[in-house]
């Protein structure tokens, strides 16, 4: 069971980044307090 409620899409999005072997630069943006620093942990 994963921790994140309601966010599959962004973690596929990270993952898929994490496998490519190209340089990406991806932009965590959004309110306060919704997890932005756990998401990418």
């Amino acid at each position: 069971m994963s921790k994140f409620i309601g966010r599959k899409y962004e973690l596929n999005i990270l993952q898929e980044s994490l496998g490519n072997r190209n340089s990406e630069l991806i932009a965590i943006y959004g309110r306060r307090r919704v997890g932005k620093t756990f998401l990418v942990r």
